[in-house]
């Protein structure tokens, strides 16, 4: 009784009207306790009192007539309703009453015996409540109508049930909602993943993540080093692999040469002579996910201290160096300075300092990672806060990727060495990387041009899956003949013969 009229089952709505001139109180007995009264109840009378049904006219048409739907769509409703033989099963349930079991009901029917108290029948339309029953026929038309607005899943879901019912109906919705081309191309970005922390090194100058960037029209290059967060800032006459190069050499024969060296994508890390740079020096070279610089966050870090340093110091017209000085000597997370991690003491500068203060000390390794690692527990659980972990991808499976703001279809082909990266081809038969966050898992089917065979593609490119092993993708050669390979085993509907260029990492 607590329910509202309009919610309430048409038995209930019955009993409702009929009591609404009497003031009472309902409180429940379990049958055992009301022995006569349960007894009755399954021993009623056949005789009818007609002034229970006094108004019940009025309410049928009062429900019926403030339906939220046009006369003429009503009537179309109606004549598919009489043409449809599953609700003319339904509505002859209905008036004859339903059975006792659900396997005494007519299998047509069975899956709305869930709902059996709340449905009647008005004027040859059946309802639910006050919601109507649309037919078979008509579905696929409502459902086109319902997205007509190109609302999302939960959006299009409430509409529909505030007004109308059929079984499977919120199912139906979700799938032609999942398959929207327009909505799909528009989705809002990923929500980001709980934060994979890069490891401690166990030593300085063993893990060094590089960049480029430009400030006052001059390219710049910065080599962090994630021990110690001792950074080294060059000037680059051009950004080309030669002289990156000769700026990394320089640093390495000044500190060594790292064990791992991390980096974006860009051009003059991916060249054949980096790759060669990278054989002679004995040293494994790691790339980030495209277009996810968040990856070698450390690295796009030291690059807005180095701006913000040089930026300032212009501003103040004092000179960048004693800058960047005062920076590697300034304590990290209120413990050492970079140059005490790196080189085991203080660095002098115009600052007043003893000569105990630049005696060399060595930091203790165990207390070093201690508070490193307390700090990076620190800051995964801030950063996971607001993040949720995405499902993992399949071979073959059909995607979209994030492309200057829209979602554009492809396909994965498998996933790339590092965490949470994947290859994907696209429609126009190009072969990128990218991170799981910047790919979408659709329902949609695979396009004739996305349709080679996944085992194929793998063919040329690189299957290591160490953590520290570097993305090494396939040489254009290579790459070229395994493209034309899978290019001539296929053709679209129209009869043209695809040839797609392959490009990785852009």
């Amino acid at each position: 009784m607590r329910k509202p009229l309009a919610a309430a089952p048409p038995r209930l709505q019955r009993m409702i009207l009929q009591l609404q001139k009497y003031d009472f109180t309902i409180t429940h007995r379990p049958g055992k306790d009301i022995p006569v009264a349960d007894t009755l109840s399954r021993k009623f009378l056949t005789y009818k009192d007609s002034s229970l049904s006094e108004g019940m006219d009025m309410q049928v048409h009062t429900v019926y007539s403030n339906l939220p739907v046009s006369d003429t769509k009503l009537k179309e409703i109606q004549a598919e309703t009489g043409k449809d033989s599953q609700l003319t099963q339904l509505r002859e349930v209905i008036q004859d009453g339903w059975p006792e079991e659900r396997r005494k009901c007519p299998q047509s029917v069975s899956e709305f015996w869930n709902h059996r108290d709340e449905l009647s029948q008005i004027n040859g339309i059946i309802f639910k409540g006050e919601k109507i029953i649309i037919p078979t026929s008509l579905r696929e038309e409502i459902l086109t109508k319902i997205h007509a607005g190109h609302m999302g899943m939960e959006k299009c879901k409430q509409r529909a049930r505030d007004i109308m019912f059929w079984p499977g109906m919120c199912k139906q919705i979700e799938d032609i909602v999942g398959r929207c081309t327009i909505c799909l191309e528009r989705r809002p970005s990923n929500t980001k993943e709980p934060m994979l922390p890069h490891c401690i090194p166990d030593r300085p100058w063993q893990v060094v993540a590089t960049d480029l960037f430009t400030w006052n029209n001059e390219d710049y290059i910065v080599t962090v080093d994630y021990y110690s967060r001792y950074f080294e800032l060059d000037k680059l006459h051009s950004t080309t692999s030669a002289a990156v190069i000769h700026k990394l050499k320089a640093a390495f024969a000044r500190h060594g040469i790292v064990e791992t060296l991390i980096s974006n994508n860009g051009p003059c890390y991916k060249s054949n002579e980096f790759e060669s740079f990278t054989k002679a020096w004995e040293f494994t070279h790691v790339t980030t996910s495209p277009h996810y610089p968040q990856s070698n966050g450390l690295a796009e870090k030291s690059v807005q201290i180095a701006k913000s340093l040089m930026d300032k110091a212009k501003a103040d017209k004092r000179d960048p160096y004693l800058s960047l000085l005062e920076y590697r000597n300034t304590p990290v997370d209120n413990f050492k300075s970079p140059a005490q991690l790196l080189m085991s003491r203080r660095l002098r500068s115009t600052l007043p300092s003893t000569n105990q203060q630049l005696q060399p000390e060595v930091v203790s390794y165990n207390e070093m990672h201690g508070k490193r690692a307390q700090r990076q527990q620190q800051q995964k659980r801030y950063y996971d806060r607001s993040a949720r972990p995405l499902p993992p991808l399949i071979d073959g499976e059909s995607v979209r990727i994030q492309e200057h703001g829209l979602w554009k279809p492809a396909v994965v082909i498998q996933p790339a060495d590092t965490e949470r990266s994947y290859h994907v081809r696209t429609a126009e038969g190009a072969v990128y990387r990218r991170n799981r966050r910047h790919l979408l898992n659709t329902k949609e089917q695979h396009t004739d041009e996305m349709n080679c065979s996944p085992e194929r593609e793998r063919d040329g490119l690189n299957t290591h899956t160490a953590q520290h092993t570097p993305y090494l993708p396939a040489t254009p050669q290579e790459l070229l003949t395994d493209t034309e390979a899978c290019s001539t085993s296929y053709r679209t509907r129209s009869g043209r013969e695809v040839k797609p260029r392959a490009v990785l990492d852009l």
